[in-house]
């Protein structure tokens, strides 16, 4: 008498169309969560750049606070105009002077115009950030290591310098129709500084429109 194989002694196993089947389901899955992952992370990014735009903000108003003025962001000359308001942050954004100028003085850094503390004698440290990971595609905080323009200047999550426009003529408010053409002249934030990250495009305005209308620009005063 021949041994009979019971069906549930037999090895189990996925035929080639149900292992098909399994990944094509998994890819699905993989493509439907993969926007989603990217969208969180981004918004996350959003928040962490409205973060650092608004300390950015407390720290220059706490300097003037201490010193009862806002920080020098460039060599002065007795013929410089005092007409328009200082600016730093990133060439994208159509400024000249990099960020550094600023920060070096708020971080109490002995650097730039802040060499032996001269802008900040007090040595007050009025902003706090992280390093960035990879200095040469830096991200998310301050590079500390670098060439001479690049060292202590402060990064966005995209990979821009904070930018930020003080009213050094001291008029309250801040001229932002400068950088965003559709801001009118009556509707200046009427402040003594603002600060604005470009987003995740990297440039100033909706695609480099320099309209703030559907921009992706993080800004301080909306």
């Amino acid at each position: 008498m021949k041994n009979r194989v019971s069906p549930r002694s037999r090895p189990l196993a996925f035929t080639l169309v149900e292992l098909l089947t399994v990944i094509a389901i998994i890819a699905i899955l993989m493509g439907l969560l993969f926007p989603a992952i990217a969208a969180i992370r981004e918004n996350g990014r959003r928040a962490e750049a409205r973060n650092n735009v608004m300390q950015i903000l407390t720290a220059v108003k706490a300097y003037n606070t201490e010193y009862g003025k806002y920080p020098t962001v460039e060599e002065q000359t007795k013929e410089q105009s005092t007409t328009e308001d200082a600016a730093v942050g990133d060439e994208a954004a159509g400024i000249e002077i990099r960020n550094n100028a600023l920060f070096n003085s708020l971080r109490a850094i002995d650097e730039g115009l802040n060499t032996s503390h001269k802008l900040n004698p007090r040595r007050v440290p009025f902003f706090e950030g992280r390093s960035v990971q990879n200095p040469i595609q830096p991200r998310s905080g301050f590079v500390d290591k670098g060439s001479e323009e690049q060292k202590g200047c402060f990064y966005d999550p995209w990979g821009k310098q904070f930018n930020v426009v003080i009213d050094s003529n001291y008029d309250n408010k801040v001229q932002v129709m400068k950088y965003y053409r559709d801001v009118p002249q009556d509707e200046s934030p009427r402040t003594g500084v603002v600060s604005f990250a470009l987003g995740k495009d990297n440039q100033l305005g909706d695609k480099g429109s320099n309209s703030l209308k559907d921009a992706d620009d993080i800004v301080s005063w909306k």
